[in-house]
């Protein structure tokens, strides 16, 4: 992950879904309008959401969170995905 990334945002799936990084990182790139992001997926059991795969969204130093956070959200519920994306601090 380039340093210039700050994660934004974890998103859990519901437990039997899954996405590939590269499709999520699209999603992510095109919530934000930007190129400058990136995706980590955190391992299972991860903190409370144990048996949910979880991922991190990383963003760079350009990002506008309400804009970026709705476009996702709607992207995500537009391909059936159940879901929490939780907000991480700056």
């Amino acid at each position: 992950m380039a340093n210039q990334h700050v994660q934004v945002y974890i998103l859990h799936l519901g437990s039997q879904q899954s996405i590939s990084p590269d499709d999520l990182r699209v999603m992510w790139a095109t919530a934000c309008e930007s190129m400058d992001v990136a995706v980590s997926r955190r391992p299972l059991g991860h903190g409370h959401q144990t048996s949910r795969p979880c991922f991190g969204l990383w963003a760079g130093r350009q990002f506008h969170r309400v804009p970026a956070e709705q476009r996702m959200r709607a992207l995500l519920e537009a391909r059936g995905f159940l879901f929490t994306l939780t907000h991480t601090a700056l």
